[in-house]
């Protein structure tokens, strides 16, 4: 109730601010798939904001008791800010005195298939009301949370099953299936569909009543596998990051998603103060300089 409580605190505000904002994963998405906001855990709020208010909303918190979480970084240039928002989806801040966290997204999550423009239109067509403790909330249609679970669980391995859970509970009989296997062909996601379904078979005993029509590759789902009944390292060796990146270039099979998947490589949001230049070029030199200097002539 503490934690529900913190999230109407928090978005109560932003709503006073007139800050647009949409909530991802937390007490709204337990009160759909359960019924009561409290019983999923989170471990931070996740809001969904355009990319233009990141700064306003920054301001909203930092006057308001919160603080850049550790290692999280928002430049003073615009090369420099551009570079972060390109690089990555969020930026975190803490808040010591109420233990909470709060994540302000601008994109879904990185690694999808489409540049920032795109992945917008596509969040803007897919958006309901909802209402939540007297309180009117807009939300992810049923169908684009669902797809948004699966992709969000698949980018990371599946190494809480927790978020496997999510699906296996989801209200599906409320999800149009037309509507949902739109959005799948859309973001060209079959594969996920696949991989989401092998895996509910194998830990749930269930499978989803939306079916991939395409072949998944071995890799894909031994990974998935792998990650779940291994340890979770803060730390990744060279090995374990070139699996990652591996398992990621299969997640979807455009070029252009696998273009972005290269080029992410390259480029390390905590890097980017260690950098002065007005070439974005120069940012994306710097990681394998780094990581040649930090994992191998260290070592």
């Amino acid at each position: 109730m503490q934690a529900v409580g913190k999230f109407l605190n928090i978005t109560d505000l932003l709503r006073q601010n007139g800050i647009l904002f949409v909530p991802l994963k937390g007490p709204l998405l337990s009160y759909r798939i359960y019924g009561d906001p409290t019983i999923r855990f989170s471990h931070d709020i996740d809001l969904l904001v355009e990319v233009g208010a990141i700064e306003d909303v920054m301001k909203i918190l930092l006057e308001n008791g919160y603080r850049l979480s550790d290692g999280v970084i928002w430049p003073k240039k615009k090369i420099q800010k551009e570079m972060v928002i390109d690089s990555s989806h969020h930026l975190s801040f803490s808040n010591k005195e109420l233990n909470l966290c709060v994540e302000v997204h601008w994109v879904l999550m990185s690694g999808l298939p489409f540049p920032l423009k795109k992945q917008k239109a596509i969040v803007e067509q897919n958006l309901m009301g909802m209402d939540f403790a007297g309180r009117k909330f807009t939300v992810l249609t049923k169908e684009f949370e669902l797809l948004y679970l699966m992709i969000h669980g698949a980018k990371h391995g599946w190494q809480r099953l927790k978020w496997l859970v999510d699906i296996n509970e989801y209200p599906v009989n409320e999800v149009n299936d037309i509507a949902f296997g739109q959005l799948v062909r859309q973001f060209n996601a079959g594969r996920i569909v696949v991989q989401t379904n092998d895996l509910l078979k194998r830990f749930c005993g269930t499978q989803l009543p939306f079916v991939g029509n395409e072949r998944l590759p071995g890799y894909f789902i031994r990974y998935a596998f792998q990650s779940i009944d291994g340890e979770i390292d803060e730390i990744l060796s060279i090995r374990d990051h070139l699996r990652l990146y591996r398992y990621l270039w299969l997640m979807f099979p455009s070029l252009n998603y696998k273009y972005k998947t290269i080029l992410d490589a390259f480029c390390r949001p905590s890097d980017i103060p260690v950098i002065d230049s007005s070439f974005k070029a120069a940012y994306y030199f710097y990681r394998p300089y780094s990581f040649i200097k930090r994992r191998i002539l260290h070592a």
